[in-house]
């Protein structure tokens, strides 16, 4: 015989007896018999990033996911954290995936403008050298410090600026996510590493997203301000998101979703970060 103790109902490291996070149907195993979805008590870091590799392989899973969190997303990326956090991620992308699909998405967008951008991009940098009394030839003269990195022309440089920023972004914004998630713990120390970083990497995805819709108008309406784009982007969707997750349960059903470009106070939408027990849906 195993000495090995017995589950009891109701233990929550077992999942017998207690009820499903994601349908509330009483649990007899690891796995819900109703949902399919597994019981996690604690939400870590390592569940993320394996959960991301299961769903990566499951094409399925993926396609069921994707509208719904982009729905729910566009309508507050904080409420989808709030959700998945509590137990609801059967019908959500997982976070980690959800981040590099938008970044993906992203990426695909701004390489089918590159020829546009770095155009208007180029000829922004000549007519702003030529404003201050120097032509565009002795800024790639022989020894200057452009030439020596390789440039030879304004077409170049923007061309090199582009490719830089293409390349950089998802790891920038995925690197951004990790520090924002641990600076948020401070304070809200009851929140884990886990659970601030999935309020991060949803509300910078979704940020991510509106910069693969809105950065085609900025290639013809204003070129020269494409770069300051990711951070606008960022900035909206940061107001209302943390008080979505924040929310108490009881508050949760009654608050009507809120577009993050008609967000409010930040300072008013984080009051209760650290309640627990899962969202009205």
């Amino acid at each position: 015989m195993s000495d090995a103790p017995e589950a009891q109902p109701g233990d929550a490291s077992s999942g017998r007896g207690v009820p499903c996070q994601n349908c509330g149907a009483p649990l007899v195993g690891e796995y819900c018999h109703q949902c399919g979805q597994r019981h996690v008590p604690d939400l870590r870091v390592l569940y993320l990033v394996r959960r991301f590799l299961e769903s990566a392989l499951d094409l399925e899973d993926l396609e069921r996911g994707v509208g719904q969190t982009l729905r729910r997303a566009a309508q507050n990326p904080g409420r989808v954290a709030r959700r998945y956090v509590d137990g609801e991620r059967k019908e959500f992308v997982n976070p980690l995936g959800y981040f590099l699909l938008t970044a993906t998405a992203t990426f695909l967008v701004f390489s089918m403008f590159q020829e546009a951008w770095v155009q208007g991009q180029a000829e922004a940098f000549e007519a702003t050298w030529r404003s201050l009394g120097t032509r565009p030839d002795e800024v790639f003269r022989s020894g200057s410090p452009l030439r020596s990195l390789g440039w030879s022309s304004a077409q170049d440089l923007a061309a090199g600026i582009f490719q830089f920023f293409q390349q950089v972004q998802t790891y920038v914004g995925l690197f951004t996510c990790i520090v924002a998630g641990l600076l948020l713990r401070w304070p809200f120390p009851e929140r884990t590493a886990a659970e601030t970083l999935v309020f991060e990497l949803y509300v910078t995805a979704q940020a991510t997203l509106f910069l693969g819709v809105l950065g085609p108008l900025l290639f013809w309406a204003a070129p020269a301000y494409i770069g300051v784009l990711p951070i606008f982007c960022r900035l909206a969707s940061t107001p209302t998101a943390p008080g979505r997750f924040s929310e108490r349960t009881g508050e949760l059903a009654s608050c009507p979703p809120v577009p993050i470009w008609q967000a409010g106070s930040y300072s008013s939408l984080v009051p209760v970060f650290s309640s627990s027990g899962p969202s009205a849906t």
